[in-house]
């Protein structure tokens, strides 16, 4: 591919067709840390373009541009190439992933451009992999051999899903990291997805699953708030996610799928407890080495796990007696025995 470094009248440029301005504005901060880059050591090069006429569009490198235009540069050097607007989107997308992954919102909208970029398919949007390859955004799985979306994708993929369905902003993802957001979208977009199995399972009323999925839209909001709040604890987003849309739910006097949804993702989630998971197997090789325990550190290490064990039980106990009084507890046996 030729490419030639021409100097523009900054007047000239134009942004990637694909940059959605209306949607996306410019972040102030990185304006405002660009000016003072450039009034220190000059503006960084390398920003790329195509000829439109007497005009130029760039790939990328638009907070660039505004920030030399902001500081009073009259002509930039933009290196030219010959470049479709598949290679133009490309460019778009490689360099927001390189430069910004800390970012959610530059990622988000090159997600939906490269979602608006492809072609129907039998009446139905571009599958999210064909999306991720486009823009490079993919990974090899490491047990199928083949392309799956890396992380960044499948944030923008969850959260690309609620935008279309009307429950969240973009501006709800205002200074929200990649990693926090693909916690919380891919969390809500799972719930959503198991009330729609559920509607279709048990002919639950549509309007009861359209409230559900508004109330899991609502706590995306405010997990995302508290996020920025520093509230919450990376960890803990999934759950928090949870937590806020049956709060939501519980406000509303209609009767709300959500309670059986994630009651059973929480039954489930304590029937993994020490069954069959990694602290099951990890506690059975503690009970093999117990007869060659001989240093008293390591004994102390076998009365902490004791401990804590015996911690566990009286919480459960606990737990066990607030949600279910005793009188009701003979019926629990018969609906966990109906359910396995």
């Amino acid at each position: 591919m030729m490419a030639e470094l021409v100097v523009v009248d900054i007047t000239s440029v134009d942004a990637n067709p694909f940059r959605a301005l209306d949607k996306y504005p410019y972040v102030e901060r990185k304006i405002d840390a660009l000016k003072r880059s450039i009034a220190d050591v000059g503006l960084w090069e390398g920003v790329i373009g195509r000829r439109i006429g007497n005009r130029t569009e760039i790939a990328f490198g638009h907070h660039r541009i505004k920030a030399a235009h902001d500081s009073g540069l009259s002509h930039i050097a933009i290196i030219i190439r010959d470049l479709t607007d598949e290679q133009m989107l490309q460019f778009m997308g490689r360099e927001n992933m390189e430069d910004y992954n800390a970012d959610f919102l530059c990622m988000l909208e090159t997600w939906e451009a490269g979602a608006t970029f492809l072609p129907f398919r039998n009446g139905n949007p571009p599958a999210s992999i064909d999306v991720a390859k486009l823009l490079g955004w993919t990974e090899v799985s490491s047990d199928r051999g083949s392309d799956q979306l890396n992380a960044t994708a499948r944030a923008c993929a969850a959260a690309h899903a609620l935008l279309t369905g009307g429950y969240v902003d973009r501006a709800d993802f205002t200074d929200v990291s990649v990693r926090a957001a693909k916690e919380i979208c891919e969390r809500a977009q799972s719930r959503n997805e198991q009330l729609e199995r559920m509607g279709k399972q048990t002919l639950r009323p549509e309007i009861d699953l359209i409230r559900a999925k508004t109330h899991v839209g609502a706590a995306v909001k405010e997990t995302l708030r508290q996020w920025r709040g520093g509230s919450i604890a990376q960890k803990d987003l999934r759950g928090t996610v949870d937590v806020n849309a049956y709060r939501e739910a519980r406000k509303d006097p209609h009767p709300s799928p959500l309670f059986e949804t994630f009651g059973k993702a929480l039954a489930e989630s304590i029937s993994r407890m020490l069954k069959g998971d990694s602290t099951e197997a990890r506690l059975e090789e503690v009970r093999k080495a117990l007869g060659d325990v001989t240093l008293d550190d390591d004994k102390r290490v076998i009365a902490r796990l004791d401990f804590e064990l015996g911690e566990l039980g009286e919480r459960t106990v606990i737990w066990r007696k607030r949600i279910m009084p005793t009188e009701k507890k003979v019926s629990t046996l018969q609906i966990a025995k109906r359910e396995e």
